[in-house]
C-alpha cells in the first residue's frame, strides 16, 4: 500500500522538487520509505515517478519503489494490493520468471511486461498504478474496477501530472488552487463531488476500470474490458466464494483487524475472518454515550459468539468538534462522511493494526438499502410526473409545503428534479439543482468538465441498460453513493492514519456475478440481504438479521445542537472563499433545527466552507 505522485511530459515543466513536494503531501499514505525514478525521453520529454510506501507484504527493502524489472524497460509505481498474487506468481514461475521480493508489486510489473495492458484484467484487488514504458515512451496509469484506490491527474496539453491524492498535485503547483463549480454542483446534489470530476478545477479523476495512456504528448482514455463475462450464481456459492476472498485478503506480514459494528456485513465478515484465520482475530468497533446511535451491544455480542478478541473506541460528544475539525483537515475532497471512518482508523492504527477489513459493499451488491424495495414505486411516480408535469409541480409543492421530511423530499423531486433521470438518484440527493442555485452561485462551468461529466452518465447508461430494476440500483448505488463517497472515504480517512483498509464485498469477480443474477432471484424487491442471511444466518446471534439498520452513522443530529453548533455557526458566518449565498445558508439551518431537513444538508455547507478555508483560502473563486 502506498502513495503515487508523477509526471509525463516536457521537462521544462516539472523538476524534482515539484516531485518530491508531491510526495511530501501524501506521506501519511506511506510512512514506511520513500523513492523516485527519473529519465530523458525522447524529444525533450522527460518522465518522474514517485512512491510513498506502506510496507505490508515484504517489508524488506526488496519491496522498494518504483520498482524496474531487471531489463530495465518496465518501471513500476503502485499503490494497492492484488489478493491474487499468489496465484499469478506461481504461473509466471512456472514460465521460468525469477522474483527478487515477496510483494504482489513486483508480480504486478512482470506480468505487466509479458502481457501489456491486458495484464490489468488479471489484477485481482484494488489498486491505482503507473507504468512506464522506455521502450515505447508511453506511460500508463489505471485504476481498479470499482474505484476502491484512487488515482487523479492533471493534463496541460503536453504532459499530465498524476497523484493518489489531489494535495499533491495542488502542493506541486501543478494545478491551480480553483474551485471547480462542477464539483460544486455535484457535492450540493450527491454530498460528494462525482468522478471524474474533483473539488479543483483541471483535475479529474481516473474513472474505475480505466486506463490513461500518455504518448507523443498527448493522453487518451478508455475502459478496459473485464477478463470474461460474469455468469450468475445461486445462493450456496455465496460462502465458498467469500471465505476464498476472505484468505486472500487475510495475507499480511502485518497486524489486520476487522471493524466490527455488529451489522449483517461486518458480522458476515468477521465470522468468515475468524473460522478461517482461527483464534486470536482482532475487531474494533465505535461506541458512543448516545445509546440511540451506539451498536454497542450487538457487537459485543457477536464477538462473544464468534470469539474474536474485541476492541472499543468511545466517542463522547465533548470531544465532537475537535475530531470532527481534525478529520475534515484530513480530507483530500470534501465528503458529509468520513468522520467515522477517520476515528476508528485511528484508534486501529494507535492499537497496533496496519491493515483493516471492512464489511462496505454488502449494501450494494446483496441488496441492504431500502432503495432496492422502493424502486418500483419510484419508477411508477416517475412515470406519471413524465406524463402530467404541470400537475406533478402542483403536487410537488403542496407535499413540500406540508409533508414531513420524506414526503418533502419527495415534493421537491416533483417541483425540481428531472423527470427523465433515473428514480434512483431521487434517493441520494441533498440538494436539488434549484436549491443548489439558491444557495451557492454556480457560475461558469468548464466545457472539460461538462464533457467529462457527461462521458461518465453515458457510461452509467450503457452499463445499467441490460439490467433489470433491482439491479440498475445495485449497480448506480455502486458507482455513484458507494464509489464517490464510501470508498473515496475509506481512503482518504485510513490512509490518514497509515492504515490499509481492505473492502472484501467489492471483490470485481464477485460483484459481477451477483450483477449478472436477476433481482428478485437474490430477494431484492422483498428481503434485504436473503442470500446472506440464508447462507450465515444460522451461524451467527438472531439479532444479526431481525433488527432495524442503523447504519454507521455519528450522533451529528444531536452534536450539531450541542458542542458542534458555535463552530459550524462561526464557519458559515465567516463563509470561507465566499461560496454560499447568505440568506440560503441561513435558511437551511433553520430548517435543520425546526426539524424540515436532516442533519446532512447544514453538515454539507459546513464540511464544503471548512475544506476551501484549509485548502483553498481566499483563492477558490
Amino acid at each position: 500500500m502506498c502513495g503515487i505522485a508523477g509526471y509525463c511530459g516536457p521537462s521544462q515543466r516539472f523538476s524534482n522538487d515539484r516531485l518530491l513536494r508531491m510526495l511530501r503531501a501524501i506521506e501519511h499514505r506511506g510512512p514506511d520509505d520513500e523513492g523516485t525514478f527519473c529519465a530523458a525521453g525522447r524529444n525533450g520529454n522527460g518522465v518522474w515517478l514517485g512512491s510513498r510506501r506502506l510496507a505490508i507484504q515484504d517489508l524488506s527493502l526488496a519491496g522498494h519503489q518504483p520498482m524496474a524489472e531487471p531489463a530495465g524497460r518496465h518501471v513500476v509505481a503502485f499503490n494497492g494490493e492484488i489478493y491474487n498474487f499468489l496465484d499469478l506468481r506461481a504461473e509466471l514461475e512456472r514460465a521460468g520468471q525469477q522474483f527478487a521480493s515477496r510483494c504482489d508489486t513486483e508480480v504486478a510489473l512482470h506480468l505487466w511486461a509479458r502481457e501489456g495492458p491486458a495484464a490489468v484484467q488479471r489484477w485481482r484487488g484494488m489498486f491505482g498504478a503507473a507504468v512506464w514504458d522506455a521502450e515505447r515512451q508511453e506511460l500508463w496509469l489505471m485504476r481498479d474496477p470499482w474505484g476502491i484506490k484512487p488515482l487523479y491527474y492533471h493534463w496541460d496539453g503536453e504532459g499530465v501530472a498524476f497523484c493518489s491524492e489531489v494535495r499533491g498535485l495542488l502542493a506541486a503547483e501543478v494545478a491551480p488552487r480553483r474551485l471547480s463549480r462542477r464539483g460544486v454542483q455535484d457535492y450540493l446534489r450527491y454530498g460528494a463531488v462525482q468522478d471524474p470530476v474533483t473539488m479543483i478545477d483541471g483535475v479529474y479523476a481516473l474513472l474505475p476500470g480505466h486506463v490513461l495512456r500518455w504518448s507523443e504528448g498527448k493522453i487518451e482514455t478508455r475502459r478496459y474490458p473485464a477478463a470474461e463475462a460474469s455468469p450468475g450464481m445461486v445462493a450456496g456459492y455465496v460462502e465458498p466464494m467469500l471465505r476464498e476472498i476472505v484468505r486472500q485478503q487475510l495475507i499480511s506480514d502485518v497486524p489486520v483487524v476487522v471493524f466490527l459494528s455488529g451489522g449483517v456485513d461486518s458480522s458476515v465478515l468477521s465470522l468468515v475472518a475468524r473460522q478461517e484465520a482461527g483464534a486470536g482475530v482482532h475487531t474494533m468497533a465505535v461506541v458512543f454515550e448516545e445509546g440511540k446511535y451506539s451498536e454497542q451491544p450487538f457487537a459485543r455480542r457477536v464477538a462473544r459468539h464468534i470469539g474474536t478478541e474485541h476492541h472499543e473506541v468511545l466517542l463522547r460528544g465533548a470531544e465532537a468538534r475537535e475530531k470532527a475539525v481534525e478529520a475534515i483537515s484530513r480530507m483530500d475532497q470534501p465528503t458529509v462522511d468520513g468522520v467515522n471512518t477517520y476515528v476508528v482508523s485511528a484508534a486501529a492504527r494507535r492499537a497496533g493494526f496496519t491493515v483493516a477489513l471492512s464489511g462496505l459493499g454488502g449494501d450494494e451488491f446483496f441488496g441492504g438499502y431500502p432503495s432496492f424495495r422502493r424502486a418500483a414505486r419510484l419508477e411508477q411516480i416517475r412515470q406519471w410526473a413524465q406524463r402530467a408535469p404541470g400537475l406533478a409541480g402542483v403536487a410537488g409543492r403542496v407535499l413540500d409545503r406540508h409533508g414531513r421530511e420524506a414526503t418533502r423530499k419527495l415534493g421537491q423531486y416533483l417541483d425540481h428534479g428531472d423527470y427523465f433521470e433515473h428514480p434512483y438518484f431521487l434517493q441520494r440527493t441533498l440538494f436539488f439543482p434549484k436549491q443548489a442555485e439558491a444557495l451557492s452561485d454556480a457560475g461558469e462551468v468548464s466545457p472539460e468538465a461538462e464533457r467529462v461529466a457527461e462521458a461518465r452518465r453515458q457510461w452509467l447508461v450503457e452499463q445499467a441498460a441490460p439490467l433489470d430494476l433491482w439491479n440498475q440500483i445495485s449497480l448506480l448505488e455502486a458507482r455513484t453513493y458507494m464509489t464517490n463517497m464510501l470508498l473515496r472515504d475509506s481512503d482518504q480517512m485510513s490512509m490518514a492514519c497509515s492504515l490499509e483498509l481492505r473492502v472484501p464485498l467489492v471483490d470485481h469477480v464477485l460483484a459481477g456475478r451477483l450483477l449478472a443474477t436477476p433481482g428478485p432471484e437474490k430477494g431484492f424487491d422483498r428481503t434485504p440481504k436473503l442470500w446472506l442471511k440464508e447462507v450465515f444466518g444460522p451461524q451467527l446471534p438472531a439479532e444479526v438479521f431481525g433488527r432495524k439498520k442503523m447504519g454507521f452513522t455519528l450522533p451529528l443530529a444531536v452534536w450539531m445542537k450541542g458542542p458542534l453548533r458555535a463552530e459550524i455557526e462561526g464557519t458559515l458566518r465567516r463563509n470561507p472563499g465566499g461560496v454560499w449565498n447568505a440568506a440560503g445558508v441561513a435558511g437551511v439551518w433553520d430548517d435543520f433545527w425546526e426539524g424540515r431537513v436532516s442533519w446532512s444538508r447544514p453538515w454539507a455547507l459546513y464540511v464544503l466552507s471548512r475544506w476551501v478555508e484549509q485548502n483553498l483560502g481566499a483563492a477558490s473563486a
